[in-house]
């Protein structure tokens, strides 16, 4: 099967206004607003036609949901998953995972404990994006490691009275480690930023690739995206592996020069 799992982050009113998520012209890049985010689910609706986005929270349920191709995931935890995204989706009868950084519950510009909850209790799934956001997860130590999975599902379980299954990696910085200590913690889904139609199995936690959407992303390049087509997989393939070099030989100083392009408009 070949799954496409998009990343969003968050949604801002039409007047521009930043009022949700993480501040910066890093992340204001991944940012959309209302009027666009409405146009981008009517690209994906008609590429489903009569489907549903797929949503997976154990391990019985993904194979049984093969069918429906195509994943929609949230991260940050900013406010507008409840101000503007999840009615967006629950108008069509669609449902989207929601990964929180627990640290950020309750803080300006994200998600309450409430709103959590309500997250939840409309049916969509919440899982970790980490407790702190660390900017380079996989050159973190073990023990710190350990600590932003276990601190970040205990604090969400505690909120929802239900275990955390499914957690996002911030950043992109994926690895083995990263991976299986997310797999101690409990989680049974674990989406990375690589860009995949495929998944792997880490013990019996499987490892799902996404696609990110950010400003930049073009009506018909969404629209080549949802519908699986090889040459914007492909695209988005090679930029990714450029971007991998450009991390594992930049270090902190691929950050800071990432966060520059944005600031100039070119990221």
């Amino acid at each position: 099967m070949t799954l496409i799992t998009l990343i969003y982050h968050d949604v801002l009113a039409d007047d521009g206004k930043d009022d949700s998520g993480f501040a910066g012209a890093d992340a204001a890049s991944y940012k959309l607003s209302a009027k666009r985010f409405a146009r981008h689910l009517n690209i994906i609706g008609d590429v489903l036609g009569a489907s549903r986005p797929l949503l997976v929270n154990s391990a019985g349920e993904f194979p049984a949901q093969a069918a429906r191709k195509l994943l929609l995931t949230f991260d940050d935890g900013g406010a507008s998953g409840v101000q503007r995204i999840a009615g967006a989706l629950e108008e069509r009868g669609w449902r989207g995972h929601f990964f929180v950084t627990s640290s950020y519950i309750g803080k300006p510009g994200f998600l309450s404990a409430a709103d959590v909850r309500l997250l939840c209790g409309s049916g969509h799934i919440v899982g970790s994006h980490s407790a702190s956001h660390p900017m380079r997860m996989s050159h973190c130590s073990a023990a710190q490691i350990r600590a932003e999975w276990d601190d970040s599902c205990a604090r969400i379980s505690d909120i929802l009275g239900a275990a955390v299954t499914t957690a996002s990696v911030p950043g992109g910085y994926y690895s083995s480690q990263v991976g299986a200590l997310a797999a101690e913690s409990g989680v049974q889904f674990l989406f990375t930023s690589e860009p995949t139609t495929h998944w792997s199995n880490l013990g019996t936690m499987q490892v799902i690739g996404r696609f990110s959407i950010t400003r930049r992303t073009s009506d018909r390049h969404l629209a080549s995206l949802a519908r699986g087509r090889g040459t914007t997989l492909l695209g988005h393939r090679l930029t990714w592996g450029a971007k991998k070099v450009l991390k594992r030989a930049g270090g902190s100083a691929w950050i800071a020069l990432r966060r520059r392009l944005f600031e100039l408009g070119v990221g």
